[in-house]
């Protein structure tokens, strides 16, 4: 007689299977835990911190961390050079450059993938050369340099950071799309299906874009670690979020005005960005090491 029990734990479904891949690379673990301990930090630990992190007192101003000397446990990181309450302010500061990060890399996500796959699937060799020159130079050119732009036309505030960053990652998403489809097009069962008269929207949704969703997941977690440097960068040199609203990067270059008297402002924003860039990018290799195996599986 069969193993009816037996049988049953032999069948897995493709998320099992899909999670035995991913955890059999002790790297891509570490990231994935410490993506969710990040992610758990920086939106739900603020609603049981009880400071203000606008709220300013002169008479407690650049307290140490609590582990110093003269440190509080009243304010665990210590406090800024205006007396406010630094773990506060860098929760809610990484919650801003996260938040605003992901926001700015689906959109530009979205709507980049778009264009590319629609570039790539058009029938004119002319449409499609002059596009793919076009997409050239608009990846040429550094996407800082065109947040720079966005930003100098638009004003400083952080929702007009995460526009421009937004808009400057439109040709990388628009690029890589393109090239991916396009390897894509050129295999023989791509061909063949267009043979059999496969509609152009059919082939992209059912084929296309099955197969080339690795490149996605990968660009999407590169976007958003270039997403999360980005708005730092423009906050840090002033064109970001405008103080008091706290952020990484105008933390850290508060941060890097008291270094000789506070170090740890200057070093905690520092590593948390490092830390949830570094947890994004391994999060972002395992699911691709997991596609990729499942499409090695296939064929």
């Amino acid at each position: 007689m069969f193993d009816l029990n037996r049988e049953a734990r032999e069948i897995q479904s493709d998320k099992d299977i899909a999670w035995e891949i991913y955890k059999k690379s002790t790297t891509d673990m570490i990231g994935l835990y410490t993506l969710i301990l990040c992610i758990c930090v920086i939106f739900i630990l603020p609603i049981w911190v009880n400071f203000d992190p606008l709220t300013q007192n002169v008479a407690e101003r650049l307290l140490p961390p609590s582990w110093s000397d003269r440190g509080s446990l009243h304010h665990f990181l210590g406090t800024d050079e205006f007396g406010r309450d630094f773990l506060s302010r860098l929760l809610i500061g990484a919650q801003n450059t996260t938040k605003y990060a992901f926001l700015a890399c689906f959109a530009s996500l979205i709507i980049g993938t778009s264009f590319g796959l629609m570039s790539a699937m058009s029938r004119s060799r002319t449409r499609k050369g002059v596009l793919h020159h076009i997409f050239d130079i608009l990846f040429s050119i550094p996407s800082i340099l065109i947040a720079f732009i966005t930003i100098g036309i638009l004003g400083a505030s952080l929702p007009h950071a995460a526009l421009a960053i937004g808009i400057s990652l439109l040709p990388r998403f628009i690029h890589e799309s393109y090239g991916a489809a396009k390897k894509e097009l050129e295999k023989e069962y791509v061909r063949a299906e267009i043979s059999d008269g496969s509609s152009r929207l059919h082939l992209t949704f059912t084929t296309i874009l099955p197969n080339i969703l690795g490149t996605i997941i990968s660009n999407m977690s590169q976007g958003i670690s270039i997403a999360i440097i980005d708005i730092a960068a423009v906050g840090y040199l002033g064109f970001g979020a405008q103080p008091p609203t706290p952020e990484l990067g105008n933390m850290l270059a508060s941060g890097i005005d008291i270094i000789y008297v506070s170090t740890s402002k200057a070093i905690i924003p520092g590593v948390a960005m490092i830390v949830l860039i570094a947890s994004i990018q391994l999060v972002g290799h395992g699911i691709c090491r997991v596609l990729n195996t499942g499409v090695a599986d296939a064929a």
